[in-house]
């Protein structure tokens, strides 16, 4: 029997009530399932995560122009933190973007929990 509406949802209800670190970095190196936390850390910042339906959450963070870098950046990690430890939650990388005083940087995720 699957699970029912109601506790698809209660998990989904928690994820997003745990998450609550994006971890914006300088690693370039191929995300995998298995990463254990961001390579080379460039700035915390705190998300918002938005359900979107019974199947999807919506993270969200910015950088604004006062956040600057000699290095691009090239990954963004979802964690939660409490004052003892973490829980990694997802690994991306991307391009590398350059990030000046002259550009924000807004990141959207979209992850599916089925």
């Amino acid at each position: 029997m699957p699970v029912s509406n109601h506790m698809r949802r209660l998990l989904l209800q928690t994820i997003a009530d745990t998450i609550n670190e994006v971890v914006v970095g300088f690693d370039g190196t191929p995300a995998t399932a298995e990463d254990g936390a961001a390579g080379r850390p460039a700035i915390v910042l705190t998300p918002t995560v938005t359900i979107i339906d019974d199947t999807a959450l919506l993270i969200e963070a910015s950088m604004s122009i006062d956040d600057t870098f000699t290095d691009s950046i090239r990954e963004v990690y979802i964690q939660n933190r409490t004052t003892s430890d973490f829980t990694p939650v997802a690994r991306y990388t991307t391009k590398p973007i350059i990030k000046t005083s002259a550009n924000e940087i807004n990141i959207e995720i979209l992850i599916e929990v089925a």
